[in-house]
């Protein structure tokens, strides 16, 4: 009886350990070609595979894309080995704003069906444990975003155009940025964030700003040019509107981030 019980014990143990290793281990994608001339490097694929497979409102439709992922593969084959260095500022801020959304969808499509993004490896190891070829060097999503884009180009505007696959994420766009609508975007996209009530609500009567919790993880990138959230805030709402958020008797609430994966389906 007694060994039937260790045997018993043994078996869950190596059931959770497979669990475990599982949700804990890295992933890598490993892609190995010819380096491509940054002259020559095209983000048209990526754009294709957005206009196809992204709607309006920014849900993507992951089962079709899981089932015809040629287009997506071929771009991040061209992501692995490109050259960003030798591009201008905003085209380089472009290409690591695109390989960030691009990587964002394949690390979904390579564990869908899910329905979130910290369900496929917990405790967020869907930002840092996964890893990608861009540029002829490994990254994790984290190191993209925040040892290269929150780092090199110290924008706060980025948040709102960075996609997380998730309903409280930006909605991610159908098209992809290029060097010469990427300004444009930025601006259009922090607009369209702030003004969604979903994202931003003023409460006059009782003196309180509801606000997602973008602008709690990542404070002090909006004090960059401004004097905090208040003030970057004032720059995309209307008079009266800026004057309320700014007012020292007012007090910022964030609101609970869903994390429910943004799908079409």
């Amino acid at each position: 009886m007694k060994n039937r019980i260790l045997i018993i014990c043994l078996l869950f143990l190596s059931v959770l350990s497979v669990l475990f290793l599982y949700h804990f281990r890295v992933e890598a994608d490993p892609r190995t070609y010819k380096p491509v001339d940054a002259a020559s490097f095209s983000h048209d694929l990526f754009d294709q595979v957005l206009q196809e497979h992204v709607d309006a409102e920014g849900r993507v439709d992951y089962t079709t894309l899981k089932a015809n992922p040629e287009k997506l593969e071929k771009y991040l084959d061209l992501l692995a080995v490109a050259n960003p260095v030798e591009l201008s500022y905003n085209a380089q801020l472009a290409f690591w704003v695109n390989a960030y959304n691009a990587l964002v969808i394949k690390g979904v499509i390579d564990h869908y069906p899910t329905t979130s993004v910290r369900k496929v490896k917990w405790f967020g190891g869907f930002f840092y444990r996964l890893k990608f070829q861009v540029a002829g060097k490994t990254y994790t999503l984290n190191q993209i975003e925040h040892g290269i884009i929150r780092t090199e180009f110290v924008d706060p505007r980025v948040h709102f155009i960075l996609v997380c696959a998730s309903s409280s994420c930006p909605p991610i766009e159908n098209r992809a940025f290029s060097a010469e609508d990427i300004e444009e975007r930025l601006e259009t996209a922090t607009f369209n964030f702030i003004q969604n009530p979903e994202d931003i609500r003023l409460d006059k009567d009782k003196r309180r700003v509801y606000l997602s919790k973008i602008f709690k993880w990542y404070d002090d990138d909006f004090r960059e040019g401004y004097d905090g959230v208040a003030d970057f805030l004032a720059d995309y709402l209307p008079p009266e509107d800026a004057e309320f958020v700014s007012a020292e008797n007012v007090k910022f609430h964030y609101l609970d981030y869903d994390w429910t994966l943004n799908d079409q389906r």
